[in-house]
């Protein structure tokens, strides 16, 4: 009942979704710990001269900074979802699951530009969604990249995801030279502009420099005890089957939807490849999740006896609630 309540609450639109969300991100406001992660040092130019020194300044900040970044990065993820009837019904359920798959650990609600990069990452994915009508989406491609530029300076790393974008536009039909060539210099503008602003205070080798160190940190691995190791071994199972559900019901749906859950599919496998490598560790979850929050739902929709819908759900919720406690 759990599941179909939210999903089906008209009220969720409006209250319960934030509410929810705001719930699981409460020990963040109260915990007494290092209130944000710069991931890497020296740290990128955005986060220097946008965040660190007004979210920054208290935990409390630091911890409103978070929620509202998971808050519209899920709402604009569930945004999407609704709009291009990825889903049976209208809700905020994605913008929950989002909240849930991103709550557990508390290293990763901390305010990190990763949370920058994945809220520009959205919208940029966004932004293709709404060129597959056009009949030149050139500008969509060069806008998609550029965000994803844009995100890129609080979260150097991020450049990385760039064949993210690549892929989605081949899946969307939209790839051709043209739009190619305009992705690339959409990636390349945002770094171009901030090179000119250090440039003309004669800071020009020190852009490149922080450049350079950031991409090729190693942030290190998290140090996993049992409890995580059976949360991400349970969250990943689960992800791994809502895939798997949502490839063999691609037939019985549209061929532009299909396409857009080919997306998200897309998006949870480079984020959990990325996590493999020496580069990458935890701070891909948030990442990771906006694919998982969209499949997992959609499976969850489609599951048509109730009680292993709401077993699974309430299952997600448990673990996620006891990793509230028990996770670092």
């Amino acid at each position: 009942m759990l599941f179909k309540s939210l999903h089906n609450n008209t009220m969720s639109a409006l209250v319960l979704g934030p509410l929810v969300v705001l719930g699981l991100w409460i020990r963040y406001f109260v915990v007494e710990i290092t209130h944000i992660t710069v991931l890497d040092n020296p740290s990128m130019p955005f986060w220097d001269f946008l965040v660190e020194p007004y979210l920054g300044y208290s935990a409390f900040t630091a911890a409103l900074g978070s929620y509202v970044l998971v808050l519209i990065t899920g709402l604009s993820v569930n945004r999407m979802v609704v709009r291009y009837g990825m889903l049976r019904h209208q809700s905020t359920m994605v913008l929950i699951m989002y909240g849930l798959l991103s709550s557990a650990f508390l290293s990763v609600q901390k305010l990190s530009p990763v949370w920058f990069f994945v809220f520009f990452f959205v919208l940029g994915l966004e932004r293709l969604f709404s060129g597959v009508q056009k009949r030149n989406a050139t500008a969509n491609c060069f806008d998609a990249a550029f965000l994803l530029g844009i995100g890129s300076l609080f979260y150097a790393k991020g450049v990385f995801f760039f064949p993210l974008i690549l892929i989605a536009m081949g899946v969307l039909r939209l790839a051709n030279l043209r739009s190619v060539v305009a992705s690339v210099l959409g990636l390349l503008l945002p770094f171009i502009l901030s090179f000119a602003w250090y440039f003309y205070w004669n800071k020009g080798f020190v852009f490149f420099e922080v450049l350079s160190e950031n991409l090729v940190a190693n942030p290190g691995q998290y140090n996993h005890g049992i409890y995580s190791r059976i949360y991400m071994g349970l969250i990943i199972l689960i992800t791994g089957l809502s895939i798997l559900a949502t490839v063999r019901q691609m037939g019985l749906q549209k061929i532009i939807v299909r396409r857009y859950h080919r997306i998200f599919i897309w998006v949870i496998l480079l984020a959990a490849t990325a996590v493999l490598t020496p580069f990458f560790s935890m701070e891909m979850l948030p990442l990771a999740a906006i694919g998982a929050a969209v499949t997992l739902t959609a499976w969850l929709e489609s599951v048509s006896r109730r009680s292993i819908r709401e077993t699974i759900f309430v299952l997600i919720v448990i673990v996620t609630l006891v990793g509230q406690f028990l996770l670092f």
